[in-house]
């Protein structure tokens, strides 16, 4: 089965050598074994035109070049790009130009035409596929659903269930729905230090009258949104990968100047999908976020780079996770903070966390103060770079199968706090050291160990000029 990248690419390749012929949705849908209705659903969804009317722009615009460039008669070219009929040419090619054939020859006036579409590198994910932002208005509207409050860390996961379980069984009893086959997630925020946010599975009503006992309700006010669009294998495709990838474009439209909005996503977000469009073959899937107009003195709080040094106690502590070794090659290169950070990304989509949060329990934050981040522990040996994936844990905390372990002695941190983009911010370890020197602190490298702390609502939650703050701490 062909992956929506490799799909849609081909099917824009065949359009463009269809064009001297017959070439048509049902054609195409034949050629790569789907159904025509599917095949123009997703095209719709991709490019947000139709298929049929995409292929006879296209046409008219290929059949201009031999009007320009030949002798051939008006029949003779009608009929070369799959036109009929002479008039039915003539007719199509004046609503689309706003002049005849003959007119364009004689004139030779300059006509604005449809380019053929190409997909780029940045729309293409590992089983899916990305577009936007577009920046649309999205008048206001009522849902009823049911809201819970869901962890930074179980997201994905809980999600998607909560999301699932709304959708075959809660949704049938909710009254005057609107575009019953839309599920609609609403995501708000729940308060600027809480370490969860508000989810709500729902569906459009007409009205906010006769809501069932025990459902909730949102009325999502007319705003100006970002809104991008993602297309997957299925609907298991939309993970922590394709999230976090998703993410990074939404970074992007942050980092560049030229756009005049920032996202409000913090506050409120929706996602929209209709399974019963699907048709078992690739999940479509809208996720909207309000925008509000950037103004030119509008700036972080923060300062980007280090902007806090802060001394903390840490209690004696096990660290319970995985070791990575790596062939040096330059002490602590921006490779390796690079692959370090792949690797916590990649415990975070597949649940490596998981077994050490069941054995710390409910209360990671009394451990220490930082106790419930993920942490990327660092130590540069003689021959080679080693790297841990873990958490810290109360002394003595039993150890998940398959997992390795390092105990620590009380100690006293030197916490140094960096603020800018992912990527800009974990290749800091270097300025951090020297900033703390430059305050007066010894830092002990006798055990060569030091850390990277990665805070949920720090870290993984940007603010909304698309910015986290990573902790560094050494041993002092």
């Amino acid at each position: 089965m062909f992956k929506p990248f490799d799909l849609l690419n081909s099917v824009l390749n065949e359009i463009e050598r269809g064009l001297g012929g017959e070439i048509n949705a049902e054609i195409l849908a034949e050629k790569f074994s789907l159904s025509a209705i599917h095949l123009q659903r997703l095209f719709r969804f991709a490019f947000r035109q139709s298929i049929g009317m995409y292929i006879h722009s296209r046409k008219l615009a290929a059949s201009i070049w031999d009007l320009l460039n030949t002798n051939l008669n008006v029949l003779d070219i009608a009929l070369e790009h799959g036109f009929g009929y002479e008039q039915s040419y003539i007719r199509a090619f004046k609503r689309e130009f706003g002049l005849t054939p003959g007119e364009l020859r004689k004139t030779r006036r300059v006509v604005k035409i449809t380019p053929p579409l190409h997909l780029l590198d940045y729309n293409r994910f590992a089983d899916g596929l990305i577009f936007g932002p577009d920046i649309v208005m999205v008048p206001q509207f009522h849902v009823v659903g049911k809201q819970y409050q869901v962890s930074f860390r179980d997201q994905l996961s809980l999600t998607s269930y909560l999301a699932n379980q709304f959708q075959n069984n809660e949704k049938k009893l909710i009254p005057n729905t609107l575009n019953p086959n839309v599920g609609i997630n609403i995501c708000s925020e729940a308060g600027a230090d809480a370490d969860y946010f508000l989810f709500m599975p729902s569906v459009q009503v007409k009205s906010l009258d006769n809501i069932p006992d025990g459902f909730d309700h949102y009325t999502f006010p007319s705003s100006l949104c970002a809104r991008f669009r993602f297309i997957g294998m299925d609907n298991s495709s939309l993970n922590m990968a394709t999230a976090d990838g998703m993410f990074k474009a939404i970074d992007d439209f942050m980092d560049n100047e030229y756009q005049q909005y920032f996202l409000e996503r913090k506050r409120v977000n929706i996602d929209m999908y209709n399974p019963s469009s699907w048709g078992g073959l690739f999940a479509q899937w809208e996720w909207y976020a309000p925008v509000i107009i950037r103004t030119s003195n509008e700036k972080p709080a923060i300062p980007a780079g280090i902007f806090n040094i802060y001394r903390q106690e840490m209690p004696a502590l096990r660290f319970i996770g995985k070791k990575y070794v790596e062939p040096e090659t330059e002490p602590y290169a921006e490779s390796l903070y690079k692959k370090a950070l792949t690797s916590l990304d990649d415990w975070r989509w597949n649940h490596l966390f998981d077994a050490i949060e069941k054995q710390i329990g409910s209360n990671t934050k009394t451990i220490y103060r930082g106790g419930d981040s993920y942490t990327i522990l660092l130590k540069n040996n003689d021959r080679a770079v080693e790297y841990w994936i873990g958490m810290f844990t109360p002394k003595g905390t039993g150890i998940p199968a398959g997992y390795e372990t390092i105990d620590f002695p009380e100690s006293a941190l030197e916490v140094c706090r960096v603020y800018g983009k992912r990527d800009s911010i974990i290749n800091y370890d270097e300025e951090c050291r020297k900033k703390i020197v430059e305050e007066g602190v010894h830092i002990n490298d006798e055990s060569g160990w030091f850390f990277q702390r990665f805070n949920w609502h720090r870290f993984f939650e940007e603010d909304k000029f698309g910015k986290r703050i990573l902790e560094y701490c050494y041993r002092v």
